[in-house]
């Protein structure tokens, strides 16, 4: 039976269980990045006449009950869902498809290799970019088309999984709406991890896709492993209206990686350094990314704005980056690169796991010990957490990944937190950065606690 699709939901869930406000962990409580995905669809939507609201918990306080009350009159219902969020968006859309009885869809990087939802209310698994499925279900919902012809999606038919053909890549990202930033309060998103952050904060993406093929991660698999890149005056269009019509003073930049092409980020930082706001922002690198003219291509970022740059190199024992498919020379390659951010002022984040194939005590002490005197201004610990759909979860499925009980592992990365983040060296570079936007120790005062549980000087679950 044919059903217009006239108001749909988009919904963020916290990471944690039950129906929390917001998340148990203290020190998720310093970042509030906006739920850009949702943003996109609810952008495609609202073009088809489908009138949205985007729910996100991490900002606004509400639990299961609260939710089904606000979504009544609604006529869809979307979870976005990553693996952390997995079993809180099953006991929420089974509760909302039995209360309301609406559709209900899920989406997001959980869904990649997973159909487990159909088991919980969600009628609909959309797999991949959900831009173009989204616009093929709504002409499913009015009757135009047959669910067979949806590309992209996964969902149940006489009781049987049914896996429909795949989504293409949308090729001509210039082509997409910007995101519908309209819908929540761009005021309500932070992150106070970053010294340079100054509100309104928003996040974007000028890509789509990765050209590397990491063991523990999945991003190449979701948005594919050729590179698309929307053109710079794309780009600078929507900085355009970030600054104008939402006042934002501070960009994040998702894409996997933010420089493929020295001809790309030239003309664009020549362009935004024309431009008579001055917005900050921070994008991610690869240790590889700048091969050649590494000081000329950062001072023009610097010049353009660029206060921050991000790096997941995760070890720097060569054996153990080849055992994740990564090159053995990334650790090496990056001291250049952040020996010559620190002469430019630019704050640096380096991301680093623990506990990844190979790891043992003393490939984590080279790791550790090269941490804190890369020269990074900031650099952040993990324990490996395997990926479904990554590599790593189909070569060691049923197996241990590397000889250190978890417990140790732990132990490891908080230490090595707390010894980089208790170094005077780092503590100098630390205030240097700080004494530059002041108004940081103010707006973050009250995070505090959660900045020290981040760097592993508090316990991080509330009491």
């Amino acid at each position: 039976m044919a059903r217009q699709i006239k108001k749909a939901a988009l919904i963020y869930l916290s990471q944690g269980g039950g129906s929390y406000y917001l998340t148990d962990e203290l020190s998720y409580d310093i970042q509030r990045r906006p739920a850009l995905g949702l943003q996109y669809l609810s952008a495609v939507l609202e073009a088809k006449n489908v009138r949205t609201n985007i729910f996100d918990q991490t900002v606004e306080r509400f639990d299961l009950d609260k939710l089904i009350d606000r979504l009544k009159g609604f006529d869809l219902a979307g979870f976005y869902c990553s693996d952390a969020q997995e079993a809180k968006v099953k006991v929420y859309s089974k509760k909302v498809k039995e209360a309301l009885g609406i559709p209900v869809l899920v989406g997001g990087p959980s869904t990649l290799t997973n159909t487990d939802f159909l088991d919980y209310g969600c009628d609909v698994v959309v797999h991949g970019e959900a831009e173009r499925t989204i616009e093929q279900l709504l002409e499913y919902y009015l009757g135009n088309i047959p669910l067979q012809d949806v590309r992209g999606i996964t969902y149940k038919f006489n009781g049987n999984v049914v896996s429909n053909k795949a989504q293409d890549f949308i090729e001509n990202l210039d082509a997409l709406p910007f995101p519908d930033r309209s819908k929540v309060d761009i005021r309500s998103y932070y992150d106070f991890f970053l010294f340079g952050m100054k509100k309104p904060y928003a996040a974007m993406m000028t890509s789509r896709g990765c050209a590397y093929s990491c063991h523990f991660c999945v991003s190449h698999k979701i948005w594919g492993h050729k590179y698309r890149r929307r053109s710079v005056d794309n780009v600078i269009a929507e900085i355009d209206e970030l600054a104008g019509k939402y006042k934002v003073k501070y960009i994040s930049f998702h894409d996997d990686v933010f420089i493929t092409s020295y001809a790309w980020i030239e003309e664009f930082c020549r362009k935004l350094i024309k431009k008579p706001y001055k917005i900050k922002w921070i994008a991610v690198l690869h240790p590889f990314s700048i091969p050649r003219d590494q000081e000329r291509i950062l001072k023009l970022m610097k010049q353009a704005g660029c206060d921050a740059l991000s790096f997941g190199l995760q070890s720097a024992h060569p054996e153990v980056l080849k055992g994740i498919n990564r090159h053995p020379q990334e650790a090496e390659s990056l001291k250049q690169v952040l020996r010559l951010t620190n002469k430019f002022g630019i704050q640096t984040i380096v991301f680093y796991i623990f506990g990844l194939p190979g790891d043992t005590e003393e490939t984590i002490k080279v790791t550790a010990d090269y941490s804190l005197n890369c020269g990074s201004t900031f650099a952040n610990y993990f324990v490996l957490s395997i990926l479904r759909g990554s590599e790593l979860e189909k070569i060691y499925l049923n197996k241990q990944v590397c000889s250190l009980p978890q417990e140790r592992i732990s132990e490891l990365a908080g230490s090595a937190s707390r010894r980089f983040y208790a170094h005077p060296k780092n503590l100098i570079r630390i205030s240097y950065f700080l004494s530059r936007n002041p108004a940081w120790l103010f707006r973050a005062g009250l995070k505090l606690p959660s900045v020290l549980a981040r760097i592993g000087f508090l316990n991080s679950k509330h009491n």
